[in-house]
């Protein structure tokens, strides 16, 4: 595919569109890169790409940046850092503007993670804007996630660690030749022996290239296209719960559990509004229904409020269906695109034990 033409495709996808149907289904990792503001997420993704494109992988980037008031376009703060890459043909760097969405990303940031994919990149690099507490929707829909701190933030730390600190796949402290390093680390460390997590702290300096090479590794290793990976399982990717209403529901899960929304998206053409909750390495779908007509608010006239479903995540959807379907395993409808960006089918209840079954793939 052209970049002429990718970059077409990505227009259209802004404007409303969905991916095209035959779009292979990709091996690239997605990277999200958050963090507070200031905290140089720009220089390292820039950094970051120069690595890698050092190794010769391909790397497809969305800046995420604010809207500009004057013209409701991207303000392009990010893209800008970035101009070295400009005539690479290795890298694609496409710019977003948030447009009134919320959690650090555009509206269809995950539909264009998914075009990139399918395009081919090894690495698809998805910077946020700078988020705060809440903002934690990037973790819905990349493979790994990277939270940019850096020294000096003090008591910040601690005012954040109940949000964006609870998604990193990996922590990156940049700026580390700053005073403070130390400490921020040790901040980082005592968090995350409260909750008996494991998570990597690198040390970095954008800017030079310190840490960088080291940083890279730890992505590559995580790459499906990487020879040293484990192959795909089949993993519980989540619960989808039937809800009245959608609001009463998530206070439940924020004040009494809490647990925190990554994500919210109303899917049309299922007549729902979708609320999406990480519980450990699966997520809860909760499901308000918009009108009579939706199949939950039919699952709820019937059976009330209750478990609806559960999805599980295959490692190649196409395959698991031509098996499916040769058993005689009745199917309900045909593969489509579904929240997140996901490609999904629905196994009816009489071929699983009775409970109805969702196959997904990103």
């Amino acid at each position: 595919m052209s970049p002429r033409e990718l970059a077409r495709l990505a227009t259209e996808i802004e404007n409303g569109a969905q991916p095209p149907a035959e779009l292979a289904d990709g091996r690239g990792l997605i990277v999200g890169v958050t963090g507070p503001p200031g905290a140089g997420k720009s220089s390292l993704v820039d950094a970051l790409t120069t690595e890698l494109r050092g190794r010769e992988k391909t790397i497809a980037i969305i800046a995420v940046d604010p809207t500009s008031r004057a013209t409701g376009g991207a303000i392009l703060g990010d893209r800008i850092r970035m101009q070295r890459h400009h005539a690479d043909p290795g890298v694609f760097i496409r710019s977003m503007a948030t447009r009134g969405a919320i959690g650090g990303l555009a509206r269809t940031s995950a539909a264009l993670s998914r075009l990139f994919c399918g395009a081919g990149f090894d690495f698809i690099i998805v910077e946020t804007v700078g988020v705060g507490q809440d903002e934690i929707e990037i973790a819905a829909h990349a493979d790994v996630t990277l939270v940019v701190l850096v020294p000096g933030m003090g008591d910040d730390v601690q005012a954040i660690k109940a949000g964006i600190m609870e998604i990193a796949d990996v922590f990156v402290i940049n700026k580390a030749d700053r005073p403070g390093v130390e400490q921020t680390q040790r901040e980082v460390e005592s968090m995350l022996s409260l909750g008996h997590t494991e998570v990597p702290i690198f040390r970095t300096v954008a800017i030079d290239g310190t840490g960088i090479a080291e940083l890279a590794d730890d992505l590559e290793s995580r790459s499906p296209r990487s020879g040293s990976s484990a192959p795909e399982e089949w993993a519980i990717d989540h619960l989808g719960i039937a809800v009245r209403s959608l609001d009463e529901a998530v206070l439940f899960y924020e004040r009494q559990l809490g647990m925190g929304v990554a994500s919210r998206e109303t899917v049309e053409h299922e007549k729902v509004r979708i609320a999406m909750l990480h519980a450990g390495a699966s997520r809860i779908e909760l499901l308000e229904p918009l009108n009579a007509e939706s199949t939950i608010a039919k699952f709820i006239e019937k059976r009330g409020p209750g478990l609806h479903h559960v999805a599980l995540r295959v490692p190649d959807l196409n395959a698991v269906i031509q098996r499916l379907k040769t058993a005689g395993v009745r199917l309900i409808g045909e593969p489509q695109q579904g929240a997140g960006g996901y490609t999904y089918v629905f196994v009816h209840p009489a071929g699983t034990g009775g409970v109805l079954l969702e196959l997904i793939q990103q």
